[in-house]
């Protein structure tokens, strides 16, 4: 599975995610080890025992503000008509994939994917099931973004999306959480290549895995990768700009279109949600794929299932 590769650089690059997007002790700030290596041991261990939090408060105090004022800020640029019809065709479709688990993996399309069939089906409820959450949560109600503190959501909502894939990996075969992430991170060797007061080279393992060298720089007593902490400001102030140049009347312009494409969007969603057989989905999507195709002045989509 792609799942199983590069999870050492994962430890490291979850720190990255974050900006851009039943254990022991909840992680808190003064729990952080001060070197760079007990850094990435500490959060890599605090996720896997399922408190994601660990990566919020591993970020420098300035990193944290910044996260949480774009997002309140991306919260009143935001058309509220647009945003909640948008959360109500997300909420439909995580339904519909989870009551047509069966139609979808029996479908042409599906057996169109031959090379990621296994992949896909391992992973269907983990996705489900987290997709589900998400859209129930708090995210979906936007006045509540424009208050919204990362660091809590990360380890009340971040925590309850943490145990829904936990307990759908665990009804897995293979389950991935526990056999592949797990045992990295109980596996896993952390060497200090070089080290000065604020900046580190280290040599990263884990088993069935190649060693990696990151580079690490101290912000604000974080440890923090350096293209990280060398490219944050720039990219914070690009954001803001961008945010703040979204008006109402750039938001009018769009809505109508936004909206148009949101409705065929549930209008499609509420017919997968009447298939009751595989048969009829493929026909649905056929239907919809040939309309996109169409829409581009391509030929019409040909789902005959792949020959073996």
């Amino acid at each position: 599975m792609t799942t199983k590769k590069h999870h050492t650089a994962l430890f490291i690059l979850a720190l990255a995610i974050i900006a851009a997007c039943g254990g022991q002790a909840v992680a808190t700030a003064d729990q952080i080890p001060s070197s760079p290596d007990g850094t990435i041991r500490f959060v890599a261990e605090k996720i896997a025992d399922g408190h994601p939090e660990v990566v919020w408060e591993a970020l420098p105090p300035t990193y944290q503000k910044d996260i949480n004022d774009l997002t309140h800020l991306f919260a009143t640029k935001v058309d509220k008509e647009v945003w909640d019809k948008g959360f109500v065709v997300l909420r439909k479709t995580a339904v519909v994939l989870q009551d047509k688990k069966d139609l979808f993996l029996g479908s042409q399309m599906f057996a169109m994917a031959k090379d990621s069939q296994d992949e896909i089906a391992e992973n269907w409820d983990t996705a489900a099931l987290v997709l589900s959450s998400l859209v129930n949560s708090d995210l979906s109600n936007l006045k509540s973004l424009e208050t919204i503190n990362w660091g809590h959501f990360m380890a009340t909502t971040g925590k309850e999306l943490m145990d829904v894939a936990k307990k759908a990996s665990a009804a897995t075969e293979e389950n991935a959480f526990e056999n592949d992430f797990l045992a990295k991170v109980k596996g896993m060797g952390i060497e200090v290549l070089e080290k000065t007061d604020t900046t580190a080279k280290l040599k990263i393992s884990a088993p069935d895995e190649e060693p990696e060298e990151v580079e690490m720089t101290k912000v604000e007593g974080r440890w923090v990768p350096t293209d990280m902490a060398t490219d944050w400001d720039t990219e914070v102030a690009e954001m803001r700009t961008k945010l703040e140049e979204i008006t109402p009347e750039t938001i009018a312009e769009q809505k109508m279109q936004i909206m148009m494409m949101v409705g065929m969007a549930e209008a499609f969603v509420d017919q997968v949600a009447q298939a009751n057989t595989s048969e009829e989905l493929d026909q649905m999507l056929q239907g919809l794929l040939g309309g996109l195709l169409g829409g581009m002045g391509g030929p019409p989509p040909q789902m005959d299932a792949p020959t073996e």
